[in-house]
């Protein structure tokens, strides 16, 4: 890693390529199987536990909800193995006014290099674009809500955020800046290929004030993507390269994994193919593959996490296994 990311716990980086190769697991990851997501369970983020392990952020629903109207909140589990999982207890992140007052989403947690944790994630109160809010947190679990919003606007929605350590681009400054890749949708939603509902990018030096980069990370440009490109998971990789895999819809077909390649992190080139597609009648992803994220094993291998619906409905975080170290 470059010298600026020195005493900050590598995020978003894996020294090999994962590639687009992926082999799914035969196991449930995050069932619906607890009062606070029985109803269901999306988004999964994954981090590395500095003692070892790993720890998932995912959104969750269910009947012991604190607020009835609340659609989605914050929940995590922990695990030794990227396999089995424990529930942790309680709520990380709950709904909370005026810009998260019925859902709470798309987590994505990184460390600080005052040792704390930050959470940026996606927030949305009624007939308003969703924005991107943030917490921080010193052991992962206990967040407080940082004041203001990290991206949002009255036209469009935001969210759905990977935040990625990057080089300041002068050498005379020793602390990186946070890249924010994150989607950006029509608000009200409008599906088509032309809509707009793609994959940008903001930059800050703090991690609190964002400003929108130039052009666009991933648009939307094939069949598979008319709907909408979104929930980047961005890599850096051992070589300074970067590889992203995102979910693409299209109104028929609810998701499925793709990647998409880069020298910069700025122009993409997109893989052929897919990483993940969606299952058959009857399997736990039949219905929809989408929000995928990335975590190294202990194999040199990587694991590839993704929310899925089956035909009846019911959600789940699922799994896939790179087929190369």
């Amino acid at each position: 890693m470059p010298p600026e990311f020195a005493g900050i716990e590598p995020v978003h980086f894996e020294t090999t390529d994962p590639g687009t190769a992926w082999s799914k697991d035969p196991w449930i990851a995050i069932d619906q199987d607890t009062p606070l997501d029985s109803e269901r369970v999306l988004t999964p983020n994954v981090i590395r536990l500095p003692g070892g392990g790993y720890r998932m952020y995912y959104m969750g629903r269910g009947p012991e909800r604190a607020v009835p109207e609340a659609v989605g909140y914050v929940l995590s589990a922990s695990s030794e193995d990227a396999i089995t999982w424990v529930k942790d207890s309680g709520v990380r992140v709950d709904v909370f006014p005026p810009n998260a007052s019925v859902r709470t989403l798309c987590p994505d947690v990184i460390p600080l290099p005052d040792g704390r944790y930050r959470m940026y994630f996606e927030a949305g109160s009624p007939d308003q674009p969703t924005v991107v809010l943030s917490a921080v947190s010193e052991d992962g679990l206990a967040f407080a809500v940082e004041p203001g919003i990290r991206v949002g606007d009255a036209k469009w929605s935001y969210g759905s955020p990977r935040c990625v350590y990057v080089q300041s681009g002068d050498s005379g400054e020793a602390a990186p800046m946070y890249r924010l890749y994150h989607h950006k949708y029509t608000f009200p939603l409008v599906s088509g290929i032309d809509a707009g509902n793609e994959i940008v990018s903001s930059i800050s030096e703090d991690g609190l004030d964002f400003k929108r980069e130039p052009g666009v990370r991933i648009a939307q440009e094939t069949s598979r993507e008319t709907m909408a490109v979104y929930a980047p998971e961005v890599i850096r990789l051992g070589d300074g390269t970067y590889r992203m895999y995102y979910a693409a819809w299209t109104d028929e077909i609810s998701g499925g994994a793709f990647s998409a390649t880069s020298q910069d992190g700025l122009d993409w080139v997109k893989d052929s193919g897919i990483c993940v597609e969606l299952g058959t009648s009857g399997t736990w992803d039949a219905d929809m593959v989408s929000e995928p994220c990335i975590i190294g094993l202990r194999n040199g291998r990587a694991r590839l996490f993704y929310e899925a619906r089956d035909d009846d409905g019911n959600c789940r975080i699922l799994s896939a296994t790179s087929q190369q170290p």
